[in-house]
């Protein structure tokens, strides 16, 4: 009988025993679950601003390398474009990064917030790059053939001199002539030899200039052409990688690609 009332005790104690040991493995396992659930959504939320951070810095770049602003002036649009290009890999470092840290986090609504907006971003970016392929091309000549336009003036000038001095018919007219050119050095106040022979001397002397004015200027364009040409074709290449990697990005978003984005899609 006493052995009996003995074990009684512990019989209805045990199962209450059993009971508090699940409950605080429970509040443990909640408690670990919030710590990670806590931990994630710090590291996404870190991983998202450093992603905006890395684009507001590449921003900044292409805005103070296109100051001043010389919208009409082709060098300054070639530019524009090289700045545009070359930060595009940081824009796209950024923008991955904000898109992982959503896919990190799928519950929370600003990073599916600005999921959206990068993936916006990245569809309008993408007709950007594929714009500047052709307008590369066309306004790249363009600069070039301005560039050109102080040399041809300056051989027009120089043509001009060789018709004034065919017309000239005495020394007094040449020599009137010869002293209004600019930067003219001062004429002997006799010449040592005749009216004729300086006449030639004075039209060899110019053509001479002119010669050695078009043969620079072929050079320096063939020059500039292939500078270009090189530059061109690397701008286009790497255009079109970036344009497939911000595709990539773009199409993560149904609402928000596009027909490009959706052709350069389907290449890769």
């Amino acid at each position: 009988m006493l052995n009996f009332q003995a074990k009684i005790p512990f019989l209805s104690v045990a199962p209450f025993r059993k009971m508090e040991l699940k409950e605080e493995f429970e509040l443990l396992a909640e408690s670990d679950s919030a710590r990670r659930s806590n931990i994630r959504s710090k590291s996404s939320f870190t991983l998202a601003l450093l992603g905006w951070l890395i684009i507001g810095s590449a921003l900044n770049g292409i805005v103070f390398a296109s100051l001043p602003l010389k919208l009409s002036a082709t060098e300054w649009q070639l530019s524009l474009f090289g700045s545009i290009l070359s930060s595009s890999f940081n824009l796209l470092i950024g923008s991955t990064l904000i898109i992982v840290a959503q896919m990190f986090n799928t519950k929370e609504k600003i990073l599916k917030k600005w999921q959206g907006l990068v993936s916006r971003f990245s569809a309008w970016f993408v007709i950007l790059l594929l714009l500047i392929i052709p307008l590369q091309f066309f306004i790249g000549p363009r600069a070039i053939k301005q560039q050109a336009i102080p040399v041809a003036e300056a051989i027009n000038k120089l043509n001009g001199i060789v018709k004034t001095v065919n017309a000239v018919n005495s020394e007094p007219e040449l020599r009137a002539f010869l002293s209004s050119l600019p930067n003219q050095q001062a004429l002997p106040a006799k010449f040592d030899v005749p009216f004729p022979v300086i006449k030639q001397r004075v039209l060899d002397n110019v053509k001479a200039q002119i010669n050695l004015a078009n043969n620079n200027a072929q050079r320096k364009y063939s020059q500039d052409i292939q500078i270009f040409l090189k530059e061109a074709v690397r701008n286009t290449s790497e255009a079109i990688l970036m344009a497939a990697a911000f595709s990539t990005l773009a199409n993560l978003s149904s609402s928000t690609n596009n027909v490009f984005t959706r052709f350069i899609y389907s290449l890769l």
